[in-house]
Order: C-alpha cells, then structure tokens, then sequence
C-alpha cells in the first residue's frame, strides 16, 4: 500500500459548481450583449441539472466500466457554447 496514493475530496455543493461556470462563462462570453449574458446562470442550472441526470442514469457498465461522469464533462458543454460564439 505504500506505492499507492489515495486521493479523496468532498462533493462540491451546487452553489459553488454554478459559481464557477458563471464566472467562467462570464469571462468567455463578455464581448456579448446584456440580453445574452443575463441568462448565463439559468443555462448553467439547467447544464447541471441535465448532468446530475446522466451521472444517475448513465452508470459504468461491464463494458465501460473505466468511466464515471465527473465536471470535466460539465465544461466541454461550455466549451461547445463558447466556441459557436
């Protein structure tokens, strides 16, 4: 056991997850309209909501059970969005 490392860290509660993509997004997205960027929060909502959804229902299989869904995936979602800008 001495070889290994065992890494552990507490969920972040939502408030703080919607914080950083706000802020992220925010940074990204400045150049835009008011109008666009007052809906910022609401998108990042409802990007978590659907991601808490496919962490419950999209469970590791036999086949692939190698992966778990985790914030990385939150932020290619992001990334989509701020990209077609």
């Amino acid at each position: 056991m001495r070889h290994f490392n065992i890494i552990a860290y507490t969920e972040l509660i939502k408030q703080t997850i919607i914080g950083i993509f706000v802020k992220m997004t925010n940074h990204f997205l400045r150049r835009f309209q008011d109008d666009i960027k007052k809906h910022i929060k609401t998108i990042t909502e409802q990007i978590l909501v659907i991601y808490e959804t496919v962490k419950q229902e999209l469970l590791p299989t036999p086949k692939k059970s190698h992966y778990t869904f985790n914030l990385r995936d939150i932020w290619k979602v992001f990334q989509g969005i701020c990209s077609a800008s």
